[in-house]
């Protein structure tokens, strides 16, 4: 316990209001991480759900989120992005709690869409440390926020382990309820936080960020890095399973060293992001990270035994570097390109990006890691290396849209004013 307070120590924001929000992130996670260790367990054997059903059910309830990021963004603009988060909190919990009351697809797939609803309140959440922080304050907030996040994760999932080996009905209704009630600690939490400012000024036009067409690029390419969270819920799990001889334990191992390893780095992965240049730089490498990893694990095919055990970790290894770049080269990009005066707006838009990611990964995995076997790894990994790729310019076009913004080159990479 000494370690686990020492790391929560380390992890906290600065004391104030963000450190509350650190407090809340670390709660929520520990049932959200519970949750997601259980929740297929308990839908499919308590509940009595078919694997389909569930799949489908997800997958709808994903396309509503990614419908809602950008409208919810815009909301946070004109009302205030604490409201809208903390009230996104209270939707969490409602959808949370009415997991015990699903019964068939149709009470899961609605219950699904009122929990998914409430993931998309990460553009709020972005565009509320935006307001609470000031410069190079914001990334060191975000990642500190991560950070924490993800020792609640890795608490959640001994919490949801304990609950699996208990198996009783009981024993998964109070997992949920302990669930919707970290959502509304959160909730109440974001409401003790000073109130940021809505958008000042004349309103523009509604689908203004949509008209930002070089920061629209960079959302669908930060959005198709992130990809590499589906890559650890299903892709690899699904890959050790049906392509390897190893056990299929050591998918758990490769999710909890990645959870060690962002709640201990993030931080210092996001140092020295202090232009848009600068995240560019991070996005690319980012990339080339997640395409060698892709590679690693299409090399396990057919191996059992510690060869295929050091190259899946080495594997993971990899994985964990593409996305602690890949978090801060996401922040860097779209904290330093967003337009004064639509911060939800804009944020909102990369939380789209993402979501759609999201809701992709599942058939994505299944279809090319479980179904193709190597040549689907082979096909993710040219995905990445097309972001890498594509990133630089895309940036450039971006600055060059923003009379006034630090311009960046390719040629003076990792100079102070920023590098690719």
């Amino acid at each position: 316990m000494p370690h686990v307070r020492a790391l929560v120590d380390a992890a906290l924001p600065a004391p104030g209001p963000l450190r509350r929000l650190g407090w809340g992130s670390l709660t929520t996670n520990v049932g959200n991480s519970a949750w997601y260790t259980t929740w297929a367990i308990y839908l499919t054997r308590e509940v009595g759900l078919s694997p389909a059903t569930v799949g489908l059910g997800m997958t709808i309830a994903s396309g509503v989120a990614l419908a809602l990021a950008t409208p919810v963004g815009r909301l946070a603009d004109r009302v205030g992005p604490r409201e809208v988060f903390a009230a996104l909190q209270l939707v969490q919990a409602l959808g949370a709690a009415g997991f015990l009351l699903v019964h068939d697809a149709w009470s899961f797939t609605a219950v699904a869409c009122v929990a998914t609803t409430g993931s998309a309140a990460g553009g709020a959440r972005t565009a509320l440390v935006a307001g609470l922080a000031e410069g190079a304050e914001r990334l060191r907030a975000l990642a500190s926020l991560r950070m924490i996040g993800h020792v609640g994760w890795v608490l959640g999932a001994s919490l949801g382990a304990v609950v699996l080996a208990v198996g009783t009905r009981a024993a998964f209704a109070g997992l949920v309820a302990f669930d919707a009630a970290t959502y509304l600690a959160y909730a109440l939490v974001a409401r003790s936080v000073p109130h940021v400012a809505g958008r000042e000024g004349p309103r523009p036009r509604s689908a203004s960020v949509l008209r930002d067409r070089p920061f629209v690029a960079l959302a669908a390419l930060m959005g198709a890095l992130s990809l590499c969270w589906g890559m650890l819920s299903a892709g690899v799990p699904l890959w050790i399973a049906h392509h390897t001889h190893a056990s299929t334990a050591w998918g758990a191992v490769i999710v909890l060293v990645n959870s060690a390893a962002i709640a201990a780095l993030q931080l210092r992965a996001s140092r020295g992001v202090a232009t848009p240049g600068q995240a560019a730089r991070r996005g690319v490498v980012s990339a080339l990270a997640l395409a060698a990893s892709c590679l690693v694990f299409a090399s396990t095919a057919g191996l059992g035994g510690w060869a295929a055990v050091v190259l899946l970790l080495a594997g993971g290894l990899l994985h964990v570097t593409g996305e602690l770049l890949f978090v801060a080269a996401s922040w860097g990009l779209s904290l330093g390109l967003m337009r004064d005066g639509a911060p939800g707006e804009y944020q909102g838009l990369f939380a789209a990006g993402e979501a759609g990611a999201q809701m992709a990964a599942p058939i994505l995995m299944t279809t090319l890691v479980a179904g193709w076997g190597r040549p689907g790894w082979l096909t993710l990994a040219a995905l990445f290396a097309g972001v890498a790729a594509a990133v630089p310019a895309a940036t450039r076009w971006a600055l060059v849209t923003r009379p006034g913004a630090q311009r960046w080159s390719p040629t003076r990479a990792g100079a102070r004013s920023g590098g690719c």
